[in-house]
């Protein structure tokens, strides 16, 4: 999902037309009609009544604009959290991001920060949500992106909450659970094949999402790639567990997608930095 589809659609819905959208955004309007038609294949569903005057939103558009409110406000957390760190008007700044935030995420944050400071440049580093603290600390990274948990020293870092994400189940067509409409409870999973990605969150036994069991379940695969996750599962090597970030940019045609049934399945996702980084730089 492109974010500049995200913003013409706002655009159109908070000035009522087509027209009026392209004129604000300095866009032709064939592009700010493609930019929302665009958006509304991704999402699968038509977002708005385009013969009504002024266009007003369709059941599944209203659902959405919510989020895409949300979405953008995201983007602008974020960017506002680098300058903050950075302090810099030119100059270069490195970032850190795990494999789904790398891809699903920072594209639009750096195609939105470039545009609003164009003399920085930001490096992307990619590694392991439970390695970036430490390559910050090795000066590797300046800025990071991370999961709340597992909690970091406040001591030592800062952070800033960019956006809360569900964990969800992947299952292949012929899976047994896939045949079940609603969502999967905990103790269900827990006696599976798991496949999970993010080394030492889900695939820990400190977990919120198993305190309600007597046991950890054992992964039958660990892996860092959202994507290589999705393949296992396709080759019905086991069940999937996963972030929705990592859903949304890979490709699960023919799988099945699946909720799971506890309040503590989903994250908290955050910039962080080294307070003594800013405390230096102030």
């Amino acid at each position: 999902m492109e974010m500049q589809w995200v913003t013409t659609f706002l655009a159109v819905v908070e000035h009522q037309g087509f027209a009026r959208a392209a004129d604000v955004l300095h866009y032709s309007q064939p592009t700010v009609s493609n930019h929302v038609a665009s958006l509304e294949r991704e999402l699968g569903a038509p977002l708005l009544q385009r013969y009504r005057r002024p266009v007003a939103l369709t059941e599944a558009g209203a659902a959405f604009l919510p989020h895409g409110r949300a979405l953008v406000r995201e983007i602008e957390t974020a960017r506002s959290a680098v300058a903050d760190v950075t302090g810099l008007r030119s100059g270069s700044v490195t970032l850190g991001a795990y494999a789904s935030a790398a891809a699903g995420y920072v594209p639009g944050l750096l195609r939105s920060f470039r545009k609003r400071h164009p003399r920085i440049t930001v490096r992307l580093v990619e590694a392991r949500a439970d390695d970036l603290a430490q390559a910050a600390l090795t000066g590797q990274v300046e800025i990071f992106l991370r999961p709340t948990t597992p909690p970091l020293s406040v001591a030592t870092f800062g952070h800033q909450l960019l956006w809360r994400e569900r964990y969800k189940v992947v299952l292949h067509h012929e899976h047994p659970l896939a045949a079940l409409a609603g969502p999967v409870a905990i103790d269900e999973l827990a006696n599976l094949p798991l496949i999970m990605t993010g080394h030492g969150e889900l695939a820990s036994p400190h977990h919120p999402l198993w305190r309600s069991l007597d046991r950890y379940p054992d992964p039958a695969y660990e892996v860092t790639h959202p994507q290589s996750l999705i393949e296992l599962v396709r080759a019905g090597l086991g069940v999937g567990m996963t972030n929705e970030v990592a859903l949304n940019v890979s490709a699960i045609d023919g799988l099945e997608i699946r909720d799971i049934s506890a309040d503590s399945a989903q994250r908290d996702v955050a910039v962080w930095w080294l307070t003594a980084h800013v405390q230096s730089a102030t």
